[in-house]
Formats: C-alpha cells, sequence, structure tokens
C-alpha cells in the first residue's frame, strides 16, 4: 500500500506540471504574436519592451517547470528501476522454486502414485489428511505457476513504461534546451529594444507626463462617478426605508436594498478567477500595479488596472451582470463605462463608441460598446479595471485564466 500512494502524488503533480507547461506556452505564443505585429512600428517600441519582458519571465518560469518535470520524471525512472529489480528478484526466487518442486515431484513420481500414497494410510484419519495433503500441494503449485506468470506480466509491464517514461524525458530535456536558446534570444532582443528606447528618451519622456495627466484625470473621474453612485444608492435606501403613513411598511424589495447588495457581493466574489474577458483573445500589455519605467529608473508608473490588446472585433463586453452606473468621457481614455456589482465595480475605459445607456443591466458578456485606438501605438486596447468602493484590485487575478 505504502508504494501506491506516492505515485498517485506523483501522477498530480505531473498533470499540473503538464498543464501549467501548456498554459506557458499559450502565453508564450500570445507575446511572440504581439512582438511580430509591432516589430516594424517605432511608435510600439515601448510595448514590444514590456512584450518581452513579459515573455523573459514567462520563459525563465516555463524551464523552471521543464526542470521540475525532469527531476520528477528522474524520480519516477529511478523507482521503476527499484521495483524492476525487486520483480526480477521475485522471478529468480519463484522460478527457482518451482523448479526445486518440479524436480521433487519427478523424483517422488507423486502423479503416478498418488493413489498408492493413500491407500498406504494406515487408517481412514491419515487417508484424509494425505488427500488433504494432496490438494495443497496441487493448489501450491498452481498458485506458484499463476504467480511466475503474473510477476512476469508485470515485469514487462514495468519495463515498456520505464523505455517511455526515458522517452519522455529525453523530449524534456530537449524543450528545455530548445527554451533556454529562444530566452537568450529574448535576453539579446530586450536589449536591442532598450538601447532604441534610450535613444528615443526625450519623446518617451513627453510620453509619460501625457499618460500622467490622463490617468489622474481617469482616476479621479471614477471616483467621482462611484461616489455619486453610492451617494445615489444611500439616497434611494432612505427614500424607500422611510413609511409614508403608520400602515404602510417600508419597501425592502428594491434592486438597491442593503440584503441584494450583499447578496451581489457574495455572487460577485465567487466569479474570481471566472470572470469573461472584455475582448475576445485579448492579452494584457500593461499590468496592475507600481512599475519602474525602462528608461527613467526614477520614474515608478502606477497602473490601477490592466491595458488589453483587442483583436479586429473591437466589441468590448461587460465582464459580469450589473448596472450601468456611469458614462463619462475622459480625455487621453475616450469613454469611460461603470458597471455595478453590489460594492464592486468593474470599469471600462478607451472606449470608442458605447451602446448603453446609464442604469440599464446588462449581462455577463454582453456587448457594451467597441475597442478605442490607443493614441500613443495605433492599436485597438481596453484599460479594465476593478473596484471594490474605493478599493483598486488587480483585475487579472479576477478573469477566467
Amino acid at each position: 500500500m505504502l508504494l501506491v500512494l506516492p505515485s498517485v502524488t506523483t501522477a498530480q503533480n505531473r498533470e499540473e506540471l503538464t498543464e501549467k507547461r501548456q498554459k506557458l506556452l499559450a502565453e508564450i505564443g500570445q507575446a511572440s504574436k504581439l512582438l511580430t505585429n509591432t516589430k516594424k512600428d517605432k511608435k510600439a517600441a515601448l510595448d514590444q519592451y514590456y512584450a518581452i519582458l513579459r515573455q523573459v519571465h514567462q520563459r525563465q518560469e516555463l524551464i523552471e517547470t521543464l526542470q521540475q518535470e525532469i527531476d520528477l520524471s528522474n524520480e519516477s525512472i529511478d523507482r521503476t528501476s527499484s521495483t524492476i529489480n525487486a520483480l526480477q528478484l521475485d522471478m529468480s526466487r519463484l522460478e527457482q522454486e518451482y523448479g526445486e518442486m518440479a524436480r521433487q515431484t519427478y523424483r517422488n513420481k507423486m502423479n503416478d502414485n498418488q493413489l498408492l500414497f493413500l491407500f498406504s494410510a494406515e487408517g481412514l484419519s491419515d487417508g484424509l489428511k494425505r488427500w488433504r495433503y494432496i490438494q495443497q500441494y496441487d493448489e501450491y503449485r498452481k498458485k506458484q505457476a499463476a504467480l511466475i506468470l503474473e510477476t512476469r506480466a508485470s515485469l514487462t509491464e514495468k519495463l515498456n513504461g520505464m523505455e517511455l517514461k526515458k522517452v519522455e524525458l529525453q523530449d524534456l530535456l530537449l524543450t528545455t534546451e530548445r527554451q533556454q536558446a529562444l530566452l537568450q534570444q529574448a535576453l539579446n532582443l530586450k536589449d536591442n529594444l532598450l538601447k532604441g528606447l534610450k535613444a528615443d528618451e526625450s519623446r518617451i519622456s513627453r510620453l509619460i507626463n501625457r499618460k500622467r495627466v490622463a490617468h489622474r484625470k481617469l482616476s479621479s473621474a471614477i471616483e467621482n462617478m462611484i461616489a455619486l453612485e453610492i451617494k445615489s444608492r444611500v439616497a434611494k435606501n432612505r427614500v424607500n426605508a422611510a413609511p409614508t403613513n403608520r400602515n404602510k411598511k417600508p419597501n425592502t424589495t428594491t434592486r438597491t436594498s442593503p440584503s441584494n447588495i450583499s447578496a451581489s457581493n457574495t455572487a460577485f466574489r465567487q466569479q474570481k478567477g471566472k470572470l469573461v474577458w472584455p475582448v475576445q483573445k485579448g492579452m494584457i500589455t500593461r499590468h496592475f500595479g507600481k512599475q519602474n519605467h525602462p528608461i527613467h529608473k526614477q520614474v515608478q508608473i502606477t497602473n490601477n488596472g490592466i491595458d488589453i490588446r483587442a483583436t479586429a472585433s473591437s466589441s468590448v463586453n461587460a465582464i459580469y451582470k450589473g448596472e450601468i452606473a456611469g458614462i463619462q468621457y475622459v480625455p487621453g481614455y475616450q469613454n469611460t463605462l461603470i458597471i455595478q456589482h453590489g460594492d464592486y465595480y468593474s470599469v471600462y475605459s478607451n472606449l470608442e463608441t458605447v451602446n448603453v445607456k446609464k442604469g440599464m443591466q446588462v449581462n455577463s458578456g454582453q456587448s457594451i460598446g467597441t475597442a478605442g485606438k490607443n493614441t500613443q501605438n495605433g492599436y485597438l486596447e481596453v484599460h479594465l479595471e476593478i473596484w471594490k468602493g474605493k478599493q483598486r484590485m488587480n483585475p487579472a487575478v479576477w478573469l477566467r485564466r
């Protein structure tokens, strides 16, 4: 029993690592596509740099994953080898015992003299004992023969399995070598892109300043829209809770009542890691949080959400059902739209067009507008943020992986 448990755990670990490897390869493929699409566009050099940085990190993680798979394969081969050695010893012992038994039977001529052996008994009780002995001896011989066949089959299976594991290990080693070579290429490309960006430092400084101004305006607009929505909701709850006369009970079934808000919060939280993407086949080009600028090391760029590159199909969809809480034009980010999900809000910026109105109910995946072009590089892009009250959250961990 003790031998089975590590094998099950190893199989689970192997499946997890294989799944992780396939996911990383898909992400690297997306980053490679972005690099290919922007390679000849000088304006998109900064996008290329961020994409190659992401790809370098992904390839490093992929190589670590492959190494873990290689280690597991080596451990599995070692365990299988030990099992094969034990089975071979068992086979040798069983065959030796069976051969000795066959020789003893031949010498005693048990098969021809069973009746003589029985009739030479000194009484009925002795005869029954001799009969049981003959039966047990025959059963033992059959079991030994069956055990030899079973052990031989198991040994063959283990040997075949080990050969397959050796082939898999060889494939993993070759894949690791390829990924290490590609990682070195990515590092070289990163260095070349950095040199190009430094040569264009003055233009990039202007872009940073413009982006900072647009970012402040967007953040202020979102805060104001959310504050107004919360204020409006509180006012509605007060009106609904106040009875108009002694006999009339307060309305407790409104959509913005505390109980409904609580239910919406729970429903939204349960969707963490499962929310649909705002654009189909989108790819994150800027990540959440503070990041040092590649040129101006003393400058930290803060992103309150994530930027997602959109494909030719530029429809922008709601990541979850809710109510349109606000729509506003923000310079640098075009149209900004907010959807309320209880105390949570999903914010969609850089929309060229909007096809919903404030107060409308929308479903998960429903189209709310179209993606606009990034003013710096000309590519279709959507900026997505998730807020809880006034707390900014990382949208990447909420979207379906």
